[in-house]
């Protein structure tokens, strides 16, 4: 499998398949590249699709970094694999790194789609939803005990009761298992980054097609901040998946993949 070491020192892992125009899949906080599996399945046929390991995350290595360094290793794979115009799909805080790589070369990009994703996770008195930052502290100090325990328990709230009862939901448990798990000192810094990040300023900036996906039922990403988001991003394209919490593209792939895809085309 193939792997970069980026100026940074880091190795990061991808993996590409497919032909034609290109999707950088970015995951988000714990996840890594093979969550992304449904949609490279059904995008390779049509496209290349690009699935990378953030920095402690699946089969990449670790080192204190942030978002900007974050989005330069995303830069430096795309540019290693020559890849002149992309198409950027990221989930939750993937769409940080994404806004980040947006900054770096709006030039490269063609599209951008967010899934669970806000350009602020933390609330403050002037962003009245979002996260409580005491309960992202909270996060970060479990993980300073029974690390294994304390993801799992956060990881089960990221989906509804009734996904949780899907059968899908064994499928992404056994996927999970099966994954390296992310460094604790990475999600430590990630947590850390989600806490202090806001990229509000950024929206106004992005001049490419923009759509965010949203599960109805995500806690993170409450209709409250999509609302916002509509406010100050008139021309975004915003869909919501009924039944879902905060990774939709993992539990209704298909209803996910056509919305996609139909951002995409049009």
């Amino acid at each position: 499998m193939p792997d970069l070491t980026t100026n940074h020192g880091l190795q990061w892992h991808y993996e590409l398949a497919g032909s034609g125009e290109a999707i950088v899949f970015i995951h988000g906080f714990g996840g890594s590249g093979h969550w992304w599996w449904q949609q490279k399945d059904f995008f390779e046929g049509d496209y290349q699709a690009l699935t990378v390991d953030l920095p402690g995350h699946g089969q990449s290595s670790w080192g204190t970094v942030n978002l900007v360094q974050m989005a330069q290793g995303v830069r430096q794979i795309v540019d290693a694999l020559n890849l002149a115009s992309v198409n950027v799909v990221a989930s939750s805080f993937g769409g940080l790194v994404a806004m980040e790589l947006y900054r770096l070369v709006p030039e490269h990009i063609s599209r951008m789609s967010f899934v669970g994703c806000v350009p602020k996770f933390a609330r403050s008195n002037s962003y009245p939803a979002g996260l409580d930052i005491e309960k992202i502290r909270t996060l970060s100090q479990q993980f300073d005990g029974d690390y294994v325990s304390s993801l799992d328990i956060f990881f089960r709230s990221l989906f509804t009761m009734q996904e949780r009862q899907s059968l899908v939901f064994k499928k992404i448990k056994d996927l999970r298992q099966n994954d390296n798990l992310p460094r604790r000192e990475a999600l430590k810094v990630f947590l850390s980054i989600l806490e202090k990040a806001d990229l509000r300023d950024r929206l106004s900036s992005i001049i490419c097609p923009v759509q965010f996906i949203t599960g109805e039922e995500d806690y993170i990403c409450p209709k409250a901040v999509m609302e916002w988001i509509q406010e100050h991003m008139p021309n975004a394209r915003l869909d919501f998946i009924q039944g879902c919490g905060h990774l939709p593209f993992l539990t209704q792939s298909e209803r996910y993949n056509d919305l996609l895809e139909n951002f995409l085309i049009n």
